[in-house]
């Protein structure tokens, strides 16, 4: 699906933790690390945080979450695409008209207003969520707030505020589809600088969304919020082990002193009292879902 009309990019980098060469308030590696963000926002130490491991052998399949309507994604109107990197992550920023999600279970409609990706320096780690304790080597997570509000900022801490589209990315061949983004990571020649992009379609990068994993958490920075409804498709995204390496560089040498954009991920938190519910029936394997099959007498 491609977006109908022409899209602007451009490419931000802000520092708001890096003013004048401070170490941020909480970070990765730099500042207060995971551990011990509930010490500065009591809500990372919440009863539902994230990300989490799934195991697959606990999840309890739900008839009632239906496939997601992203039609609207395809049809959005003046879209603007932002890219920013924050000294945490890389973060891809969206303003437009039209840019809503519907279904999959979601109580309204949701707008998409930004994407971010987390990765490791190695290939067997970088995703914050995991399935059966297995890691994958980056997450991008599309993140939505619900159309009563107009902004993620404004719906954070209010219940189901936000919802977030989670892909589980691996090593697999090259992805032209990621090249838009990879080609501007070098353009940004310091913190709070931009380049332009070409326009793409979000809904490019996307595999498969029929089958998918649903639970409700939390933000995974703080203040780790616990407004979020999560959902982790099935689908994997691949791209080459060169394209993730354009990632890793960003804090090995492009901005020295970054550390936090290499293994910028939470680890996984308790489940709780949690239920993780799918639209699928599991299986032994996480690769082929079983489709849902309802009798009709």
């Amino acid at each position: 699906m491609k977006f109908t009309a022409a899209v602007t990019s451009v490419f931000f980098l802000i520092g708001s933790y890096f003013a004048n060469g401070a170490v941020p308030e909480w970070g990765y590696h730099h500042g207060v690390d995971p551990k011990h963000w509930k010490y500065l926002f009591p809500t990372c130490g919440g009863m539902q945080q994230s990300p989490i491991d799934i195991k697959t052998s606990k999840v309890q399949t739900d008839i009632t979450l239906e496939h997601f309507d992203l039609s609207k994604l395809s049809t959005a109107k003046n879209v603007e695409l932002g890219i920013q990197k924050d000294g945490q992550t890389v973060q891809v920023g969206l303003k437009g008209q039209g840019l809503e999600v519907s279904g999959g279970g979601l109580p309204g409609t949701y707008v998409v207003e930004q994407l971010n990706l987390h990765w490791g320096s190695k290939n067997t780690r970088g995703s914050e969520h995991e399935i059966n304790e297995k890691h994958f080597s980056m997450e991008m997570q599309v993140v939505m707030h619900t159309d009563i509000f107009p902004s993620v900022n404004d719906a954070m801490n209010c219940t189901n505020g936000l919802a977030v589209l989670s892909f589980l990315v691996d090593i697999g061949p090259h992805n032209h589809k990621f090249d838009e983004i990879i080609n501007h990571l070098y353009s940004i020649e310091h913190i709070g600088g931009h380049a332009q992009l070409n326009s793409f379609s979000l809904t490019s990068l996307f595999p498969s969304t029929d089958y998918f994993y649903r639970y409700y958490g939390s933000l995974t920075t703080p203040p780790c919020f616990e407004s979020v409804i999560w959902t982790i498709f099935k689908e994997q995204i691949y791209i080459s082990e060169f394209q993730l390496n354009q990632f890793r560089q960003l804090g090995r040498a492009h901005f020295i002193g970054t550390g936090d954009l290499i293994n910028n991920y939470r680890f996984p938190q308790p489940l709780n009292h949690r239920v993780v519910t799918s639209n699928f029936i599991q299986t032994n394997t996480i690769k082929t879902p079983k489709p849902l099959r309802v009798k009709i007498s």
